[in-house]
């Protein structure tokens, strides 16, 4: 098939639908549109902004990118702006670069915000093209979990405008059970899960640990959605010198936390790092004993199955969970590793003294039912073939309608 795959982020910003667009490539022409990559520094790099628009070809992947906005460095504003020029100036890429080819399906990769959506759905309309949405986000639930937006009136215009937008896609996919639940309560149309994939990782066993302590590895967004505050104050509690924390990612909230843990002499104990390549995160997560999982409390955020849990899974080690919903249960079901209730810190230090606890034969019980599991759900080969036969009878289906 020909695949428009539509989405705000894209290569070289790491995210998923890299990985998902390199392994359609091999038996499908895969076209992308997305804006100029400034996620997450917030600049854009100087090879784009020579000129307006920007086409470049990436493993055979097309590549159209829209005029861009820099979201900034933690700028409200600036991210607003952001959001607002993409939906602006994707259709002008859409309807200039895509009158003359054959497209068969549109695919959205849709996380926040889900109004990114709106140029690719009215494409697909008026072009008479199968639009599928991948739903990453639960809007406007999520803007109420994280004090975004707190007015009710506001929060009521914003859902209003996120059911257009269920309604007017041809398919709706969803990554966990949770959102299927909440989203059909929006539409009549079949809602099918869809879990975020991941690579199969292979250890190296000679790879040296960067510590002689046990090290739990947290990897992802230091943002609002991630309750830093509940580890710190979990770590309070636990006089413990034989572990280490080790965080990968940038965000939001990555000051304040590098801030809580000068103020309470956590030096020793947390280890704060910079962004790094998939590459070097698989390397940091294979010389890592544990990893942890941790998000606030709220209706949106307890209905997401984060990624970052497929490419823990991926590893076969102890996952600490510090969360509601689908990461705990998906966690505590699966017998994965431990789990509290998001915000308990007691329940966490609990977590992260029991895992340093833990016996051999109950790691390699973990390894086992994580081998099983990501064959089963997230091994990226066998989802790839699952989410091609899917397109191609969405495509089948849309034809005969």
């Amino acid at each position: 098939m020909n695949i428009l795959l539509f989405s705000q982020r894209f290569w070289p910003e790491n995210f998923r639908i890299n990985s998902i667009a390199e392994k359609l490539k091999k038996r499908n022409k895969i076209f992308v549109v997305t804006e100029k990559p400034n996620y997450p520094d917030g600049n854009i790099k100087k090879k784009y902004k020579n000129s307006l628009f920007f086409n470049e070809t990436w493993n055979s992947i097309k590549i159209y990118r829209s005029p861009t906005l820099a979201r900034g460095k933690n700028s409200k504003l600036g991210l607003l702006l952001n959001y607002i020029n993409f939906i602006i100036t994707s259709p002008i890429v859409l309807f200039k670069n895509f009158k003359k080819k054959k497209i068969d399906i549109i695919f959205i990769y849709a996380t926040s915000p889900i109004f990114q959506a709106l140029p690719a759905i009215i494409y697909g309309k008026l072009n008479r093209i199968p639009v599928v949405l991948w739903v990453q986000d639960i809007w406007p639930d999520v803007l109420k979990d994280l004090g975004i937006i707190k007015d009710k009136s506001i929060l009521d215009v914003v859902n209003f405008f996120v059911k257009i937008i269920y309604k007017n896609s041809d398919y709706v996919f969803v990554q966990s059970l949770s959102f299927k639940k909440k989203i059909s309560r929006y539409t009549d149309k079949k809602i099918q899960i869809l879990y975020n994939p991941e690579n199969k990782k292979t250890t190296n066993k000679n790879l040296r640990k960067v510590s002689k302590n046990f090290i739990i590895t947290y990897a992802g967004n230091i943002g609002k959605a991630q309750s830093f505050h509940t580890l710190v104050a979990a770590l309070k509690k636990i006089d413990n010198s034989k572990f280490e924390i080790h965080i990968y990612g940038d965000g939001s909230e990555k000051i304040k936390l590098q801030k809580d843990i000068n103020k309470f002499n956590l030096d020793n104990t947390v280890k704060l790092f910079k962004p790094i390549s998939k590459t070097e995160i698989d390397i940091a997560l294979s010389k890592s004993n544990a990893f942890l999982l941790i998000l606030r409390s709220g209706s949106g955020l307890s209905s997401t199955l984060p990624a970052k849990l497929q490419t823990y899974i991926a590893h076969n080690k102890p996952i600490i969970v510090s969360a509601n919903g689908e990461s705990y249960n998906f966690v505590k079901n699966n017998k994965l590793g431990f789990v509290s209730r998001a915000g308990n810190s007691t329940g966490l230090s609990r977590s992260i003294l029991d895992v340093q606890k833990l016996k051999k034969r109950n790691i390699d019980l973990i390894k086992k039912r994580s081998l099983i599991l990501f064959k089963d759900n997230f091994e990226i080969n066998e989802w790839t073939r699952l989410l091609e036969q899917k397109l191609e009878k969405c495509a089948e289906d849309y034809k005969r309608c």
